[in-house]
């Protein structure tokens, strides 16, 4: 079963929705303009390399050879892809965190094992998986990790794949919301994969670009073999035209700049306001989104997603998150405004 956030169409109402965290700027007026400009592309097949796409990838990231970027139908899709291509016996992932890891090991047919290693403050303890280490595997770590916030250092993470390299084991490292974090770019494992060819860092364009519906991400490994064995197992045209065009936000200097300056100002505001709320806990964050436990035995986070919605505003459980509790639920950050009106509503919904 499927657990994610966005889950916007059940509802016959319009709402709020901090369920998905999407950057508030919204789709890039230059991939607004690219699109009526290049209208006459979709009575074309797309280029099946699409080589434009990775080239301005490349140029994002500072890699010089595109050969090492496979783009996919979201970073889901790479996700999928990666344990599907590596000859491994099991996932080992750092929970609680995004529900697809283990969905893409259950569909491969592989053991998985999600090893809590998030304390009660975000903190990430890799000793936890220190004790875990096992050959032929593939280990998962979100960074900034879905749902927790948490950003874990990248020397940290470097030194992790090297004890991995002697067992042959992988790693990967999904950077869904790296963009969203203070440190960028140099908290990015990207910066260390000349290093580690049993690395992938997989990434979603479309999270800190704010379209998620074109379903564009990418992989990058510098382990040739990985990656043509990843290319390999992709369907022909697995983005469409609307994906390729996209390259064109890469290189939107204007948007990057912004939704930087955004996040930066209003997870600091939002984080002091939702600190003050007596009845809830928040963990501290590196992304564009907070997780929080409700501290009140009248009701968990189910009960409370019903008073928000009565409030037209739609927040995330902890629904598909292992080793969290039902008391926890998260909320995305979004423009000014709309974090005021998820303030008041948070508040009311407390005191009642």
């Amino acid at each position: 079963m499927n657990f994610h956030g966005g889950d916007i169409y059940n509802l016959n109402r319009e709402l709020l929705d901090f369920s998905s965290n999407i950057n508030p700027l919204g789709v890039p007026l230059s991939y607004r303009k690219a699109l009526i400009d290049n209208i006459d592309d979709f009575i074309k097949y797309p280029d099946i390399k699409y080589t434009e796409l990775r080239k301005s990838i490349a140029k994002y990231l500072g890699i010089e050879n595109i050969d090492y970027i496979v783009p996919g139908n979201g970073a889901v899709e790479i996700i999928y892809k990666v344990v599907d291509a590596l000859k491994i016996r099991e996932v080992i992932i750092a929970a609680p965190t995004f529900s697809e890891y283990r969905r893409a090991a259950y569909v491969k047919g592989l053991c998985y094992e999600e090893i809590e290693v998030y304390n009660e403050k975000g903190s990430l303890m890799l000793d936890k998986f220190f004790t875990k280490l096992k050959s032929n595997s593939l280990y998962v770590i979100c960074n900034p990790n879905n749902p927790t916030g948490t950003l874990t250092n990248v020397e940290k993470l470097s030194s992790f794949a090297k004890q991995l390299y002697e067992l042959d084991s992988y790693l990967l490292v999904d950077e869904a919301f790296i963009e969203f974090t203070d440190e960028y770019p140099n908290n990015s494992t990207v910066s260390k994969l000349y290093e580690h060819p049993n690395v992938i860092v997989v990434r979603a364009a479309t999270k800190f670009f704010g379209m998620p519906g074109i379903r564009l991400g990418y992989g990058i490994s510098f382990n040739e073999d990985l990656i043509s064995a990843m290319k390999n197992r992709l369907e022909p045209w697995n983005i469409n035209t609307s994906g390729v065009i996209a390259e064109c936000i890469f290189r939107d200097q204007d948007y990057i700049s912004r939704s930087r300056e955004w996040i930066s100002k209003e997870r600091g505001w939002l984080y002091n306001e939702l600190k003050g709320i007596r009845g809830l806990s928040t963990y501290p964050t590196s992304a564009n989104f907070f997780l929080i436990k409700i501290l009140k035995d009248n009701f968990d986070g189910e009960k409370f997603k019903e008073m928000m919605i009565k409030k037209d505003i739609l927040i995330r459980t902890s629904e598909g998150f292992t080793h969290l509790s039902p008391f926890h639920i998260r909320v995305a950050i979004k423009n000014r405004k709309s974090n005021e009106r998820l303030i008041l509503a948070l508040k009311d919904c407390v005191d009642i």
